[in-house]
């Protein structure tokens, strides 16, 4: 999975690259002094960065200078002390450096690669690796301040690292296969400014790239005579593996879950970061020890890995035998990437009238892994684009890529909107002016702001009112009133519900969010009769 960490300041990037990024002495199937990294992106390609990662160059990059000549690029930021209007002394913010996108390998895949010692499932996370990256990449944007929407560029400047051991517990270190990629703060314009990202859109990107990364992996293992099977967080396990033996490979997971069990919480996923993680400490054991130790546990739970590899091995040398894929083959992958983008469809409008394109081709991914390429989903995305299907909505000024709806949720839309037009100033107001005094009293804590937007809505005469603000502006709890005033009044009378169709309304309804795009928010009360409800937004 891909992880994306918190901005990193250039003196953390910067050590985090001469300790722990070059490091060799923690990955025990790595051999000489250091691990060099590589450049990636369209903009390190349009500088001339090509492969090594020269420390020089990586400093220069952490300080938003140009990594050959050093010349400033961008305007960067140090911490210092400011007074704020009421005389409190804070500390501004530093230079965001660079942020880093971790892309982890499945626990089995890292058994079968190291310990199994097949090379050929390294090459595939690699490969796997890139393909999220490139799918990642197209979504930066650059930073253009004020009220001026991001501009989409669509290039980074970035350096990758490969890891194979995870963080040492109590001297072990677990085979971990996983790839860091630090992407700097910087980027340029279509006609060649610099400019520092805006990483909104990677934030949000993260889940689809996973996807990506996810699919493509499961791709390539099962051409390699791996048999798969989806793991508890979706992700492509190789079957063949014991849960035992999986988790006696992963003490960290263990200890992270113990500790975390003992404070009465959930483990998160496991997340590898610059930005959080400690300087390591050196385990005593050298490489051969290490992998040694691995062997000898493989061993106890009756070698596994070599088991799992040499079964791969002998499904591939038999499927060679066999002259091209039958067409039951064909057919199935047909219908698992049809039905894969139907499902992602149906998902995502049950959420959101106008998902983005990305969210149809995560969930398309997700539901076909290994059963249809990436290129696959793509290309029946499109056929339904080109079939009508699918219809292409405007994007909102600094987003990237497209969005898209269907012709059934543009009429409904439509029909909404003819409702809401139809009810105008045909309602009585929704209570009487002795219940409002009274709500006003039991609900005094309300700012004034609050109060004027229970009020309208009040008295307000339209069959459907919609309560619009920022997040933490107390759109709930103004509407938690609006609400107890209309039960008071018998405005939500028993058997009918906000949206017409029976049953009482509850609070956090999804209704709206689901039906009705023009205006999303919570079922939180209902007129006299069959009105639909005050809706916030």
């Amino acid at each position: 999975m891909m992880t994306m960490s918190k901005p990193l300041s250039a003196g953390q990037a910067q050590r985090y690259h001469h300790e722990q990024l070059r490091d060799v002495g923690e990955n025990y199937y790595s051999e000489g002094q250091e691990i060099l990294g590589e450049w990636h992106g369209r903009l390190a390609a349009a500088w001339g960065l090509e492969g090594p990662v020269d420390e020089t160059q990586f400093a220069r990059l952490t300080q938003g200078q140009h990594p050959l000549s050093a010349e400033q690029l961008i305007r960067i930021q140090t911490a210092h002390a400011q007074a704020s209007a009421s005389g409190e002394r804070r500390q501004t913010a530093e230079h965001r450096a660079a942020w880093d996108l971790t892309i982890s390998a499945p626990k089995s895949v890292s058994v079968t690669a190291l310990v199994g010692g097949d090379e050929r499932v390294r090459a595939a996370h690699r490969h796997a690796v890139d393909a999220a990256l490139r799918a990642t990449e197209p979504h930066v944007q650059a930073r253009i301040g004020g009220n001026h929407p991001p501009e989409t560029t669509g290039q980074w400047v970035a350096a990758k690292f490969e890891h194979d051991s995870a963080r040492p517990v109590a001297g072990y270190s677990a085979p971990q296969l996983h790839t860091h990629t630090v992407v700097f703060n910087l980027t340029t314009m279509a006609d060649g400014r610099p400019r520092a990202l805006q990483p909104r859109e990677l934030y949000r990107t993260q889940q689809y790239a996973t996807a990506i990364y996810r699919s493509e992996l499961a791709a390539e293992l099962m051409a390699l005579g791996y048999e798969i099977e989806r793991g508890a967080s979706g992700q492509p396990e190789i079957r063949g593996y014991t849960p035992d033996y999986l988790e006696a490979s992963s003490p960290r997971r263990q200890q992270i879950e113990t500790r975390l069990e003992q404070e009465g919480r959930r483990a998160p996923p496991p997340r590898r970061s610059l930005h959080t993680r400690r300087v390591r400490q050196r385990a005593a054991q050298s490489h051969d020890e290490m992998r040694g130790r691995h062997q000898r546990l493989a061993q106890t739970f009756g070698e596994q890995p070599s088991r799992v590899v040499a079964k791969a091995h002998k499904r591939t040398t038999e499927r060679a035998r066999t002259v091209g894929p039958s067409p039951n083959d064909e057919l199935s992958s047909g219908a698992a990437r049809r039905h894969a983008v139907l499902y992602a469809r149906d998902r995502n409008l049950e959420r959101d009238a106008v998902p983005h394109e990305r969210d149809y081709l995560r969930d398309a991914l997700s539901r076909s892994m290994g059963r249809a390429t990436v290129s696959e989903i793509q290309a029946e995305f499109e056929q339904q684009i080109r079939r009508g299907e699918l219809v292409e909505v405007e994007q909102t000024a600094g987003r990237p890529g497209r969005a898209y709806t269907t012709p059934a949720m543009i009429a409904l839309e439509q029909r909404t909107m003819a409702l809401m037009r139809e009810g105008q100033q045909t309602q009585p107001p929704l209570i009487r002016p002795a219940t409002q005094t009274a709500v006003a009293r039991d609900y005094a804590e309300l700012s004034a702001d609050q109060r004027a937007a229970a009020a309208e809505i009040f008295r307000n005469r339209d069959r459907v009112q919609a309560l619009e603000g920022i997040a933490g502006a107390g759109k709930t709890t103004t509407l938690a009133a609006v609400r107890d005033a209309a039960e008071r009044d018998g405005a939500c009378r028993e058997g009918a519900r906000a949206d017409g169709s029976g049953g009482a309304p509850t609070r956090g309804s999804r209704y709206a969010d689901d039906h009705a795009a023009t205006a999303p928010g919570r079922a939180v009360g209902c007129r006299r009769g069959t009105a639909p409800p005050v809706r916030a937004r």
